[in-house]
């Protein structure tokens, strides 16, 4: 059993379309750049595949290609989406020199593959978000719908 009780049927999963918010898909980017050199890490919420509320964790790691978020921000936050009647819905974090594409290090390091993950790359100068879901050590691509 996943996170607010949800379940994968792995074999199944062929991706979906993820809809987020453009404020809070601006607000991601935005975020991210700030902390460059650094890793940023954080939450999102919403409800089903809507994010709607970006939650920013402390990368507790603090290097220039790795994120941990402690267990105790997670509960925290997640406390604080459920006062706002949302549940986390996907997890994101920045690569500020690599790719927009999952290291090993996050493939392996995965806790949440019931939910979506999103990477903001700032590789070569250029900004890029893409979204994936980790399944079994196996990464699944989803697009990425911005809404207003």
């Amino acid at each position: 059993m996943g996170v607010n009780g949800k379940k994968i049927n792995k074999k199944e999963f062929t991706g979906h379309d993820l809809l987020i918010k453009r404020d809070v898909y601006e607000e991601m980017i935005t975020y991210c750049s700030e902390l460059l050199p650094y890793e940023a890490c954080g939450l999102l919420s919403g409800i089903k595949d809507r994010f709607t509320t970006l939650w920013k964790i402390k990368n507790e790691t603090k290097r220039f290609n790795r994120f941990t978020m402690s267990s105790e921000s997670i509960k925290t936050t997640v406390k604080e989406m459920e006062k706002i009647g949302e549940v986390l819905s996907g997890i994101f974090h920045s690569h500020p020199s690599s790719p927009a594409l999952p290291s090993t290090h996050d493939i392996r390091n995965n806790s949440y593959p019931e939910l979506p993950y999103l990477i903001v790359s700032f590789h070569k100068g250029r900004t890029e978000v893409r979204c994936f879901k980790m399944i079994d050590k196996k990464v699944f691509p989803i697009n990425i719908k911005i809404i207003d």
